[in-house]
């Protein structure tokens, strides 16, 4: 599968044209042995698995068959061979894999798509869940998640059949041979456990979401002690015997629950509009081969909303913190509440001995302000409603709510009032600010004033100047109706040792796509009226993504190193339309340990050509095309002082928060 190629300054897009409509995709968070990255999307006959990058798969010679002999008349009496082979090749093929990764091209420097499977479920497949998984480092031990994740693909889907599966495969790509080999009947081609759960619904699920626990509870670990050992590994001197005998304790107890082959359980929650909203969360063992299903199959737990959910999603943050399995569920009404299957009760009877007592419980809700329509007297209050939200997840390890409306506006509930400054009112947005176009957002009087208590006037930096170019020039490309469509995503860059997450936003609202690199500096900065510079960690419009006159369907964000995110390189996005796979890509490699892509003859071309604007701007005889040179300079590169760059002054504020 070849994509068609085109790049826009420092960004490269990759589009690859598929036969089918495509509902949902997710990328594992877990690189397949060979390093490749696993991308399953869903579509109208089941799922695909591809797998990119990574070490390519050698192409071994399929045996040759040999002639049969032929037939003489007048020999001896036939001989008739019956061949079993329903003892043969029972498990496929073990993959072979080049020595080297995949060399890039210099003139198409992005990984390639080296094998894709397709798991045909012959029904049309709606929603994907893939679990959180951390990755394995000396403070995550393999030993502290289930095993399965470390050789086998776990994830689930929501399907039109009213089902939810769940499907568990090998991590590794198949080989060529294996894939050539025709699927025989009752036999997994590619080894795959699929586990379909019925009658959990009576319509369609509009949702679903997944994540793992550990069958007891009594290794969970509070805030306040997750707090402590934060501290901890910021002191560089702070009793370290006391931090190793703490990590030694728990990694024993981790241990000792790992005899149990039951130690872990996965934890599915999916929703549906019957009976006015149902939310429905199972709750199966996990085996060192695959999911351990006993029948019959019935719910852990069911709860009945007051309307349709629009999204569930359990918390980032990971096992063994208490906060693991809180579930965040999103009413398009205008409110977001926070459950949690596991938590204990409020009230524990003296005389009641069981330390892992679970009920369930709804632990906070958090609500958007009123909004009027525009045609409408603000003074009729039967006309007011809360503003819808589009979408809603979890962002800080699972200590705030990011959320996004309909009109615009997007903001941050701080939900265990961690963040900085907190608000007095914990149902308000802690920092809130607007996203799109005015051609994009529906007309209400509330929207409209906040928006123009904004300043009219906007600097001129390399993110306005194109848009600006493409409205002068183009005028509004934008067909949306008045309610957009519109999404969050966010992933995070774990610490290896043990500090806050570098989390990386990315908000889409109808044909526009917002980055914040980093959200924790971001939030930090607005709190304390920094808000966002030109070099800043700031939100910023993701430029030259062409959708092709497709809507966007989700935006998915690849994962990256420590050494990329510390040199400012934006994650990979995976934007999925409704016909195509569209990857934007950082052509911008640095030097150093991450290599270059280009030769040094050409990085000295590209030096002396800025310098030579340089001083083509001092004496005010630099063109547009050295102007936009400058200018792209700016924005793709990480500013190194005054010298190198162009100098606009003090820095500026690009976007807006409160």
């Amino acid at each position: 599968m070849k994509p068609q190629v085109s790049s826009s300054g420092r960004a490269a897009q990759l589009s690859y044209e598929l036969p089918h409509r495509i509902y949902d995709a997710k990328i594992y968070p877990v690189k397949a042995p060979n390093g490749s990255t696993v991308i399953i999307y869903a579509h109208e006959n089941g799922v695909r698995i591809i797998w990119r990058g990574g070490r390519p798969l050698k192409h071994v010679a399929l045996p040759k068959e040999q002639p049969k002999p032929a037939k003489v008349n007048g020999t001896g009496k036939d001989v008739i061979m019956v061949i079993d082979d329903s003892d043969e090749d029972e498990t496929p093929a073990e993959t072979e894999f080049e020595e080297e990764v995949e060399e890039l091209d210099p003139e198409a420097p992005y990984p390639t798509f080296i094998q894709q499977i397709d798991l045909a479920l012959n029904v049309e497949v709606l929603h994907i869940a893939v679990p959180k998984i951390p990755e394995v480092t000396p403070i995550r031990p393999a030993d502290s998640m289930p095993p399965i994740f470390s050789d086998k693909i776990v994830f689930a889907v929501a399907c039109v059949d009213y089902d939810i599966r769940i499907i568990t495969l090998p991590l590794s790509p198949p080989s060529h041979a294996n894939k050539a080999t025709p699927a025989t009947k009752n036999k997994s081609k590619w080894g795959e456990q699929i586990i379909d759960i019925k009658n959990g619904h009576q319509s369609i699920p509009t949702g679903i979401s997944m994540t793992w626990t550990s069958t007891s509870q009594k290794d969970l670990v509070d805030d306040w002690a997750e707090d402590i050992d934060m501290d901890d590994n910021e002191e560089e001197e702070s009793t370290p015997r006391v931090r190793s005998s703490r990590r030694r304790s728990r990694t024993r107890s981790g241990s000792r629950a790992g005899d149990d082959i039951e130690k872990w359980s996965l934890l599915i929650a999916s929703h549906s509009g019957e009976r006015g909203g149902i939310l429905r969360i199972w709750r199966f063992p996990i085996a060192p081969g695959g999911i351990a299903v006993r029948p019959p199959v019935t719910p852990y737990r069911t709860e009945y909303l007051t309307s349709p959910a629009e999204r569930i999603a359990f918390s980032s943050a990971q096992y063994p913190k208490r906060r693991h399995s809180q579930l965040l569920v999103v009413d398009p009404t205008g409110i977001v509440r926070v459950y949690d299957p596991l938590a204990p009760p409020q009230k524990r009877s003296r005389s009641s001995r069981q330390e892992d007592i679970e009920t369930g419980a709804w632990l906070a809700s958090f609500s958007t302000t009123f909004e009027v329509p525009k045609n409408y007297s603000p003074t009729v209050p039967g006309l007011a409603h809360r503003k819808r939200i589009l979408d809603a997840s979890w962002a800080s390890d699972g200590r705030s709510i990011v959320a996004l409306l309909a009109d615009g506006e997007w903001g941050i509930w701080d939900f265990d009032r961690s963040g900085p400054q907190p608000p007095a009112d914990p149902s308000t947005f802690s920092l809130r600010g607007f996203i799109g176009t005015s051609s994009t957002h529906p007309t209400t009087s509330s929207s409209l004033k906040s928006r123009n208590t904004r300043s009219s006037l906007a600097p001129m930096t390399p993110n306005t100047r194109r848009t600006k170019e493409e409205s002068l020039f183009q005028g509004s490309t934008s067909s949306q109706p008045s309610v957009s469509r519109g999404g969050i995503t966010i992933e995070a860059l774990h610490s290896t040792t043990g500090g806050v997450p570098e989390e990386s936003v990315i908000l889409w609202y109808g044909p526009d796509t917002y980055r914040i690199p980093n959200f924790g500096q971001f939030w930090s900065r607005s709190a304390t009226g920094g808000g966002g510079s030109l070099f800043g960690p700031g939100l910023v419009k993701v430029q030259g993504l062409n959708l092709l006159g497709e809507a966007v369907t989700t935006i998915q964000q690849f994962d990256t190193t420590t050494a990329a995110a510390r040199m400012a390189i934006p994650r990979d996005i995976l934007v999925v339309a409704e016909h195509r796979l569209i990857i934007q890509t950082s052509t911008t490699a640095p030097s150093g340990a991450l290599g270059s892509i280009f030769s040094d003859k050409e990085r000295n071309e590209h030096e002396l050509t800025l310098k030579s604007d340089q001083s083509k701007l001092s004496s005010r005889e630099l063109d547009v095309g050295g102007m936009d040179r400058l200018l792209d300079s700016m924005e793709f590169e990480q500013p190194r002082g005054t010298s190198g760059s162009l100098v606009l002054g003090n820095p500026r504020k690009v976007l807006f928060a409160s």
